[in-house]
């Protein structure tokens, strides 16, 4: 035991006043003056012993009062058992992530809440000349050191941020004492993150117990068919994530567009994984939507809603360059009114309206010019989709210029024969060109059968096959566009696929995958760069700004020919939508939703955290606790056990005694 204020021990020679007080008494007779004998006041026999006890107890009580007394003032202490490193330089990180919305265990208060609590706990265990650096959470973070109670103020007004995280930041990186409180959700990195701070700093680990670990949070959304019709019925798919343990039965999943509901369901969610559901909606009208889908869910609200943005797609303008007159294709994209159909004959191409063409179909066509070749390649590399079907009487110097110019190893065979036809294996229902045509797939059905002329290998993706496994309809990617060859004629002598049901909606699938959807539903916080088309602009005409209400953000932004990429600002961490405005104009929307990462609460435990760090000696990780368990054994280790206060206790409880002794005996 040692004292902080020694000096104070040399007032215990006090002791000696109650001692000497005591021996005076002993010495002195009591004298009693009475005029009758009668008036003398009756008393109890007391004998000498007794009376000698009460006086010893009563003196014990003096000196023990006046000694603790001055221990009191000269405040003792237990030494602690750790030496206190860089006590003038404390950080405290508080995560204050969205899975911090969770209930605690044993209080119904968030864990921010509670965390927050504890950490003005543990900033009252320094002394008042303690500088502390706060985060790197999101919010307001101090980039340099503050006091107390300016760090408890912080800890008043911290609330949930997207940007938050565990690791190490510039203001905290060489503090002697570091406390991070979390949950520590399993999919932090623990290690790496503790591997960054000073190696000589004591890392303090402070886990909260959540109530429940269950969550059902909105994954991600996309259409079925990303050309979007108006008035006609299109598809949204809903990926919604049970994180939980237990099924949850129906869960309602609304639809929302410009705030108005549009589709509604309830659908049951089976634990530890993601479930499909479908909306169906109708787009009114035209222009941009602004759209989302919520799901009710507690306490972790986050992630109950996910925005993005649709917009009517623009008509697709297909040219079909052929010498049939009787092309099939012709009827089949003329029925429809976002198709933009035209056919030209070999020799009458119109190269100005080719170069804006969004698909090429080459079908039947014998001679196959260098510049008919060259400008197929040179859109596809741009952009555009090239579907070339031979002919019969094909030549195999047109079709080597066309697929050498589309860098494709093909080889033109020798005139097919009608009478040679083979079938075509069952489509596989899983690839993403078939997803959504068939309702009810039948791995048996009758399929068409082709004469093969055109053979190739090394295609990004066989459509389809024939039986054997030869490649019967493959596409090639190619620069920005794409490719698709077909291996028979489309003539009905050499291919039956015409007219098979298969032939619409491959058809219609090859031309839809045509169009692009320039800017993507929704885009998420914390990716990176984000690339949306904007028209061509020259310096003077100003910088680009994403406003949402109040708050306008200039983010880092190049823009190269008609695409603006830019980097997110630091300072956008709030989901929702957001307008892209140049000057006074505004360009478009964009959605933008949280990381689900956060949403998997799922949390390491204070032994799985001890494992984790290895049992180092600078990482000390408590149990779960409240903040007087925590300060009780931070002070033992690090400060010490203070004794004053028992003193004081004592001091009280001798005062008390030599009353009672006094008054009752």
């Amino acid at each position: 035991m040692a004292f902080q204020y020694p000096s104070f021990l040399f007032a215990l020679a006090a002791i000696a006043v109650p001692v000497i007080l005591h021996l005076v008494q002993l010495r002195r007779a009591k004298r009693v003056v009475f005029s009758n004998v009668k008036f003398i006041q009756a008393s109890k026999d007391l004998t000498a012993s007794q009376r000698n006890l009460k006086e010893l107890l009563i003196l014990l009580c003096r000196v023990a009062f006046i000694a603790f007394l001055v221990l009191a003032f000269a405040q003792p202490f237990l030494p602690a058992s750790d030496a206190v490193t860089h006590q003038s330089d404390v950080a405290i990180v508080l995560d204050n992530s969205y899975s911090m919305q969770n209930v605690h265990a044993e209080k119904d208060l968030s864990l921010l809440t509670t965390a927050a609590d504890q950490a003005k706990a543990i900033v009252n265990l320094f002394p008042a000349s303690t500088a502390f650096s706060i985060g790197p959470a999101g919010g307001t973070t101090f980039r340099t050191p503050v006091e107390g109670t300016d760090a408890a103020a912080y800890f008043d007004r911290v609330d949930f941020s997207a940007k938050a995280s565990l690791a190490v930041s510039g203001s905290n990186k060489s503090a002697g004492h570091v406390f991070v409180l979390s949950d520590f959700q399993k999919n932090n990195a623990i290690p790496s993150i503790i591997s960054r701070y000073d190696s000589a700093a004591q890392i303090h680990l402070l886990p909260f117990a959540a109530a429940a670990n269950a969550n059902v949070a909105i994954d991600s959304v996309y259409l079925e068919d990303e050309f979007i019709r108006p008035a006609v019925d299109n598809a949204l798919h809903v990926r919604v994530v049970n994180t939980g343990a237990e099924t949850r039965e129906d869960v309602p999943l609304k639809l929302f567009i410009e705030n108005t509901q549009v589709a509604a369901l309830s659908m049951d969610l089976p634990p530890h994984q993601a479930t499909e559901a479908v909306l169906n909606f109708r787009m009114e009208g035209t222009g941009l939507k602004k759209a989302y889908v919520q799901v009710e869910d507690f306490p972790v609200e986050f992630d109950n809603t996910y925005y993005f943005v649709l917009a009517p797609s623009a008509t697709i303008n297909i040219m079909e360059v052929t010498s049939k007159a009787d092309s099939p294709l012709r009827q089949l994209y003329s029925n429809e009114p976002f198709f933009n159909f035209s056919q030209y004959a070999p020799a009458s191409v119109d190269y100005a309206r080719l170069a804006s063409t969004d698909i090429i179909v080459l079908n039947g066509v014998q001679e196959i010019s260098p510049a008919l070749a060259a400008s197929v390649a040179s859109n596809v590399k741009a952009g555009s989709t090239a579907l070339v079907i031979p002919d019969a009487q094909s030549t195999g110097a047109g079709m080597a210029a066309l697929t050498q110019a589309l860098n494709i190893a093909a080889s033109l065979g020798a005139p097919p024969q009608a009478d040679n036809k083979t079938k075509l294996l069952a489509p596989d229902p899983n690839k993403p060109f078939f997803r959504g045509i068939f309702s009810d797939f039948d791995a048996k059905m009758q399929m068409p059968s082709a004469v093969r002329q055109v053979s190739w290998s090394r295609a990004t993706d066989d459509i389809l096959k024939f039986r054997g496994g030869a490649p019967f309809l493959s596409r090639f990617d190619r620069g920005n566009g794409q490719v698709y060859l077909m291996a028979a004629p489309l003539a009905a002598d050499y291919n039956t696929l015409a007219h098979h049901a298969l032939f619409v909606p491959v058809m219609y699938k090859l031309a839809l995958s045509s169009h692009k959807q320039e800017q993507q539903l929704a885009y998420t916080l914390g990716e990176g760069a984000v690339q949306v088309p904007v028209q061509r602009v020259s310096r003077r005409d100003g910088v680009y700004v994403l406003q949402q209400d109040s708050l306008a953000l200039i983010p880092e932004q190049q823009v190269r020919g008609n695409k603006l990429s830019f980097n997110l600002p630091a300072d956008m961490d709030k989901a929702g939508f957001y307008t892209l405005q140049l000057q006074d104009s505004a360009l478009t929307s964009l959605a933008f939703n949280y990381d689900k990462k956060e949403s998997y609460l799922e949390q390491y435990s204070p032994d799985e955290l001890r494992a984790l760090t290895g049992n180092r000696q600078q990482v000390h990780v408590y149990d779960y606790g409240d903040a007087f368990s925590v300060k009780g054994e931070f002070e033992k280790r690090y400060f010490g056990v203070k004794l004053w206060k028992y003193c004081l206790i004592l001091c009280l409880f001798f005062l008390m005694a030599e009353i009672a002794l006094i008054r009752l005996l």
